[in-house]
């Protein structure tokens, strides 16, 4: 196999790797690109991605690209690694971190932005607001803020995962809504009070007494100076009235 543009040392590395399979010659390309990792390793660290994970993912990107090189192109290895490796990241991410994608041009201007703030935050010491990040990217403010508000709305968290710490954690399970008849019931409530609201006064007063106060017929019959079988029966037409009303609501409904 002939070796173009590469100096001895490299030429012999890259022929006991390519011919040999020799796992020394591995290492040591591996040890000489320590570097090149923890640099994407850093460039594409998350909360998603621990920084551990993203080094192993850029390995694993080394590794493929030196299994594809042919050195007898011409090309470096580092111009031919470097994509490789930065795909293999992509990759990852893309499969495996976003359930929900955005549109490929919304992912391009997203890694733009990632790594302009990470330089910026080197040179300045503090993360760019959304003016500097559009000036220096030359786009809208208005693509910034889409970007970061499609962002944020890209994972997803599993029910079986938990949240807070120590003794406080608890399954997100817990946090997920459920039916509750009660809702059935304050519906049920509103609609009788609509209905009442149009009882003529003395059955509306006689229906407030029985319903709201649990108060027995005697009692109301007491209190409104009648007799209790005249209470009956005023109970009795309004229990019609209520009816009545309430079919009528499910009919129109």
């Amino acid at each position: 196999m002939k070796l173009k543009g590469l100096n001895d040392r490299d030429a012999d590395l890259f022929r006991r790797i390519l011919e040999d399979d020799d796992p020394d010659a591995v290492r040591d390309l591996f040890d000489r690109y320590q570097d090149l990792l923890h640099r994407f390793a850093h460039k594409y660290q998350s909360d998603r991605l621990p920084y551990e994970d993203a080094y192993q993912l850029a390995a694993l990107g080394l590794m493929k690209a030196l299994r594809r090189f042919d050195p007898s192109r011409g090309v470096s290895f580092i111009t031919f690694a470097y994509p490789t490796i930065e795909g293999e990241l992509r990759k990852h991410y893309r499969d495996h971190l976003e359930i929900i994608r955005l549109p490929r041009p919304l992912r391009d201007l997203r890694h733009r932005i990632n790594s302009e703030s990470r330089r910026y935050l080197e040179e300045e010491g503090h993360e760019p607001d959304i003016a500097t990040l559009a000036r220096r990217l030359e786009v809208g403010e208005e693509d910034i803020i889409e970007v970061l508000a499609a962002s944020a709305n890209t994972s997803v968290f599993s029910l079986d995962g938990s949240c807070g710490d120590g003794q406080d954690e608890a399954p997100l399970a817990m946090f997920v809504g459920s039916h509750d008849p009660a809702f059935e019931e304050v519906e049920k409530e509103l609609v009788i009070e609509e209905a009442m609201a149009a009882l003529p006064p003395r059955h509306r007063r006689v229906m407030h007494l029985r319903l709201k106060h649990n108060w027995t017929q005697t009692r109301i019959a007491r209190e409104l100076g009648i007799s209790q079988m005249h209470v009956s029966r005023l109970i009795r037409e309004a229990v019609g009235m209520l009816r009545d009303k309430c079919e009528l609501r499910e009919e129109t409904a």
